[in-house]
C-alpha cells in the first residue's frame, strides 16, 4: 500500500538561501507555493518522484540540529489504505486535497509524530510543475 517516501518537509529561516544551496547539489525546481503572491516555499526533485519541500520561515531564530517539519509517505492507491487503516482502528485525518492537486491524509505515531500519507492526481504539481498558492 505504501509505495516510498514522497518528501521530507523542512522549515528554513531564509528560502533563497536554502534553495541556492540545494539547486547547487543538482536537485531542480519542480513548483512555488506562493502565499499573498510571495514566495513561501519550493517544491525540490531529488531524482525522480523524490522531493524536499521547504517552506520559510523566519521565526524560526536559531536551528540547533534540524528543521525538519514532517516526512510524507506515498500511496499509489489512497482510498485502500483509508479502509485499511480503518479496519485496524489506526486513526488518521479526512482525506483531502491539497492546493498542490494531491490527496493527503495525516497520522500521528505513537510519539505524536505526524506525518503525511498522499496520493497523487494528474493534475497533481508534483507532475505538472503548476506553482501554487498556500491557503493556509
Amino acid at each position: 500500500m505504501i509505495k516510498r517516501i514522497a518528501h521530507v518537509c523542512l522549515n528554513v529561516k531564509n528560502l533563497d538561501a536554502s534553495v541556492s544551496y540545494y539547486t547547487q547539489l543538482g536537485f531542480k525546481i519542480k513548483f512555488w507555493f506562493t502565499r499573498e503572491g510571495k514566495k513561501h516555499g519550493i517544491y525540490l526533485e531529488i531524482a525522480d518522484g523524490n522531493y524536499i519541500e521547504i517552506f520559510e520561515n523566519p521565526s524560526l531564530g536559531e536551528v540547533v540540529n534540524n528543521g525538519i517539519n514532517h516526512f510524507c509517505l506515498e500511496t499509489d492507491d489512497m482510498d485502500s489504505l483509508i479502509e485499511n487503516l480503518e479496519k485496524k482502528g489506526i486513526p488518521f485525518t479526512q482525506k483531502m486535497k491539497g492546493v498542490d492537486h494531491t490527496y493527503q491524509i495525516w497520522l500521528a505515531d505513537p510519539d505524536g509524530n505526524r506525518f503525511e500519507v498522499h496520493g497523487y492526481t494528474q493534475k497533481s504539481s508534483q507532475f505538472t510543475g503548476e506553482d501554487v498558492e498556500v491557503d493556509w
